[in-house]
């Protein structure tokens, strides 16, 4: 029934639609379709072909279109605007730009270290020091031996385009220490004086040093480009008995990166330096009190007025030394190994001829054991100048007139670095030296009444140096350390020396081993303890010039400690000690150390506004 009435609904449909068509038998409706749009991408088959209907009457031709017109709807809800984030980087800490430490301690020694600089900047830095330390004791038995030492140093450093670095500092230096090494006894039975008959400055040497230095540096970070550094150094020393030095120092390098095979990256250096001296000793009428006064078998008969034995030098001596070094080499990793590879080429003019000496500049290192073992390997040498200002620096008792002359080395050596824990680390290294020129001191027999004034003495010898040390540190908080190093010389030589003379036993004082224990201490930021010890063993120190027996500088055992209190950034105090054995050795003959030293002083540092 239902079908039945279906099929008639649809014959009257397609009745009267052919009724209304009879003049046109195609079917032209257009139907638009509207409806809502939803933003959501469905999978769909598209229909390829249009509907069609069969029918008895005939075909019916049809065109039909329709097209879907979506419409956006704009959202009424607006979020709200999400900040951007800011980082708050570290707050900068803040700089003081100054401090001073003040101090004094037993024989009267006075303590003074000035400080101020700029503060934080980018682009330049500047500042000043000035530093005093002297002291004005006496030794039983042998008198005064007051000594100070006072330094003001000037130095900048600006950055230009931030591509090159200027830097340049002005120092002046002085320094005075007295010829102390003779007792009372040996002035009264030598030269017949009494302390009464002499004053201090008659044996007072005092030094004054002037210094300049200006370099240049370019700020190419690149490797692989060039970079390169110069500097020129002017130091000018003069002495109270005429001695005077010019020194005038260039030295500079340049560096470029490289490839080995387009796989092995490597940088490779040129240096080069010129040391040049211009020394002039001009007698004034003075020297040290001892000059001239000979041992001879019985005390010297002294005239009244007391005058001089022989006279004092006259005349003016020039000279001037020079030594030019220009040293290739190149650093490079290669299968695993770190190589330093070079030479140095050396003219050594700072003798009357001119000689052209070529060491070597070779290290190879490599780590084993996941990098916990570092060893090295090397054969390196060099030239380096004897000067006055280096001398008395060495040896503060030194004559005017010292005979200088330049230290010519060959050095084999193995070095090993063993990392053991994140807190342990040892050292150790055996090296052997071929040495022409070796530095030491004797007696200068001109002084010989009063034994109290050193000249040079030059060695030619070969020595072994074996070694090392290991350090332990727990967070900061306690560091150890304990080393030591066995000296041992053979074919020694006397250089310039006669082939007749007899051979040197032993360099002069120069010790067979040494030996350092050193502790540190932070606690809570507050305390800061420094406690070491040294031994040093025997030293030859030349031959008694009364008897012509060998004379040995004792053993010395040093202890020495420094305790700080930090109340705060600003305020501190301290107290250092020196030689708490209270041991009176002699580190040059004749020449006995004060039993203990004692300073008590503080640090302050004026806030800034």
């Amino acid at each position: 029934m239902k079908r039945t009435i279906i099929a008639t609904l649809a014959l009257a449909t397609l009745t009267a639609a052919a009724h209304a068509q009879q003049d046109d038998d195609r079917y032209n409706e257009s139907v638009v379709v509207k409806g809502t749009y939803k933003p959501v991408i469905e999978q769909a088959e598209k229909l390829n072909f249009p509907p069609a209907i069969t029918d008895t009457l005939g075909r019916i031709g049809h065109s039909f279109q329709y097209s879907i017109n979506p419409t956006r709807l704009s959202a009424k809800y607006e979020p709200s605007r999400i900040r951007a984030a800011r980082v708050i980087g570290e707050p900068a800490t803040k700089l003081y730009n100054n401090y001073f430490r003040l101090g004094f301690g037993n024989y009267w020694s006075p303590l003074a270290d000035l400080y101020w600089c700029s503060t934080r900047d980018r682009l330049k830095t500047y500042g000043i020091r000035v530093n005093h330390l002297s002291s004005w004791g006496s030794l039983t038995d042998y008198g005064p031996n007051h000594f100070g030492r006072t330094t003001a140093t000037a130095f900048g450093k600006y950055i230009v385009g931030d591509v090159l670095q200027l830097s340049a500092d002005l120092g002046y230096e002085h320094d005075h220490n007295l010829y102390y090494g003779f007792t009372d006894s040996t002035l009264l039975s030598e030269l017949g004086w009494t302390r009464h008959d002499i004053s201090t400055g008659d044996y007072r040497a005092s030094y004054n040093v002037a210094s300049f230095n200006f370099g240049l540096k370019n700020m190419e970070l690149d490797p692989n480009k060039l970079g390169y550094t110069a500097n020129v150094q002017l130091t000018d020393i003069w002495g109270v008995y005429g001695q005077n030095e010019l020194n005038l120092r260039l030295e500079g390098d340049v560096h470029y990166g490289f490839s080995l095979a387009n796989r092995y990256k490597g940088v490779v250096f040129l240096h080069a330096d010129w040391d040049a001296y211009a020394n002039r000793f001009a007698p004034n009428g003075t020297m040290p009190l001892g000059y001239g006064y000979l041992i001879g078998p019985a005390p010297m008969p002294i005239p009244t007025p007391i005058g001089p034995a022989m006279p004092y030098p006259t005349d003016t001596a020039n000279a001037y030394r020079n030594i030019v070094r220009v040293n290739p080499y190149a650093d490079f990793m290669l299968g695993g190994l770190q190589f330093h590879a070079g030479l140095t080429t050396a003219c050594d003019g700072y003798t009357d001829s001119a000689t052209l000496r070529i060491y070597p500049d070779v290290v190879v290192s490599k780590k084993l054991l996941r990098d916990r073992l570092v060893l090295s390997l090397g054969a390196t040498g060099g030239l380096e100048a004897n000067s006055i200002n280096s001398i008395r620096l060495e040896n503060p008792y030194i004559t005017p007139n010292a005979d200088l002359r330049a230290t010519s080395h060959y050095d084999f050596s193995l070095h090993g670095r063993w990392t053991l824990s994140k807190k342990l680390e040892a050292n150790a290294e055996v090296r052997y030296s071929i040495v022409d020129n070796l530095l030491s001191f004797r007696l200068d027999p001109l002084y010989g009444a009063l034994n109290n004034v050193f000249n040079t003495l030059y060695y030619t010898a070969n020595q072994l140096t074996a070694g090392g040390d290991i350090t332990f540190v727990n967070d900061e908080m306690i560091t150890l350390r304990a080393g030591g190093h066995y000296y041992h010389y053979d074919n020694i030589g006397l250089a310039d020396a006669p082939s007749s003379n007899t051979t040197p036993e032993a360099v002069s004082y120069r010790p067979d081993w040494d030996a350092t224990l050193a502790a540190s201490v932070n606690y809570l930021d507050k305390w800061f303890i420094h406690l070491e010890g040294q031994l040093l063993g025997k030293m030859q120190a030349g031959t008694d010039p009364h008897t012509g027996e060998t004379v040995e500088t004792p053993l010395r055992y040093g202890i020495s400690a420094e305790v700080e209190y930090r109340h705060n950034r600003a305020l501190s105090f301290f107290l250092r000690m020196d030689n708490l054995a209270f041991q009176r050795y002699m580190l040059w003959q004749n020449y006995p150390s004060q039993r203990g030293l004692f300073i008590l002083g503080l640090t302050y540092t004026i806030p800034n506004k």
